[in-house]
């Protein structure tokens, strides 16, 4: 009787496959217009972060402020960081071929990598910089055209960080969350300059290279920051709890246990392989059909899967399960 039930409740459900792969399709359809979003936002900021670059670091170099400078050289970092990313997402674009099965996503993990080694760069520049400055005592040359160049590059990048990370969690993009964690240091750092022209206004010039120190150690620690995040997808950290996937396919009637699941892949892109129990009298085209009904109950709740990996099992008491 129960396999009759069961038998009856595929042949219904086999009905809303076709409905379920367009699901899927849609989906996937989704990621390459998110990808396309991407790399508008990107080509945007790379213009303004090289518009903003430009002004602090000319003005900064004909001021002799070296805090100035060093956040110019990372607004270039800025920009730099934005053409490795759509470096990166074109990369990841491409689909899977025979040397990449599963694809080439994991380009835009890399390149996120790269942009913490350009902070890391930034960093060793700016104290490489600043220790040279209490060397040789130069003064910097505080005007009032200083403060407003600073201002509104610092208006600038509250924008783009806002946007950025806004977007960047919209559109679950780890190259604009960490590329906006890259441009608010850029905010922290426009804000410690100001602190030294209004210091060197006062007097205090040997405020502009310990401010300098200050703007290299944020640098590092965004750097820090976004390494740790590349490493989780490098290292296949877990992103789903397996408890949520076990709940939600023990809930099919169809299903007779769950385990063994594992979960890897980026913050898009999440790649699922479990193990399911199916009651040992069905027949092959059956658990088959199971299988597919997991894969899209998954795929439709958790909007960041790409792919899931079904292993089917028979349901006996003391059978011993891989």
């Amino acid at each position: 009787m129960i396999k009759s039930c069961v038998f009856r409740h595929l042949y219904f459900q086999r009905t809303k496959r076709s409905k379920g792969v367009k699901q899927i399709n849609a989906k996937r359809a989704g990621w390459d217009t998110n990808l396309a979003r991407v790399k508008k936002i990107l080509i945007i900021i790379l213009v303004l972060n090289i518009a903003t670059a430009l002004a602090k670091s000319l003005w900064g170099y004909y001021s002799h402020s070296i805090s100035m400078q060093a956040d110019g050289i990372h607004s270039f970092l800025d920009a730099t960081s934005n053409i490795t990313g759509l470096i990166g997402l074109w990369f990841s674009a491409h689909p899977p071929d025979k040397e990449h099965p599963y694809g080439h996503q994991k380009f835009e993990t890399f390149a996120a990598f790269c942009i913490s080694v350009f902070l890391f760069l930034a960093c060793y520049s700016v104290l490489k910089s600043s220790y040279d400055r209490l060397q040789n005592g130069l003064t910097a040359s505080v005007t009032s055209a200083s403060f407003m160049i600073m201002i509104v590059t610092l208006v600038i990048n509250l924008f783009i960080t806002s946007w950025e990370h806004r977007e960047g969690k919209r559109l679950h993009s780890e190259i604009l969350i960490a590329d906006s964690a890259h441009t608010k240091s850029d905010v922290y750092v426009s804000l410690s300059v100001i602190g030294s022209l209004i210091a060197g206004k006062l007097g205090y010039p040997a405020i502009d290279p310990m401010i300098a120190v200050l703007i290299a150690g944020i640098i590092g620690k965004v750097g820090w920051g976004i390494l740790l995040e590349s490493s989780k997808v490098l290292t296949d950290v877990s992103r789903i709890d397996a408890k949520e996937i076990i709940d939600l396919v023990t809930k099919m009637p169809e299903v007779e246990a769950c385990h063994a699941v594992r979960t890897r892949g980026s913050m898009n892109h999440v790649h699922v392989d479990l193990h399911i129990h199916v009651m040992p009298e069905m027949s092959i085209e059956a658990a088959h059909e199971v299988a597919h009904l997991v894969e899209e109950k998954i795929m439709d709740t958790f909007s960041e899967v790409a792919e899931v990996i079904v292993h089917l099992e028979p349901h006996i008491p003391g059978l011993k399960n891989d």
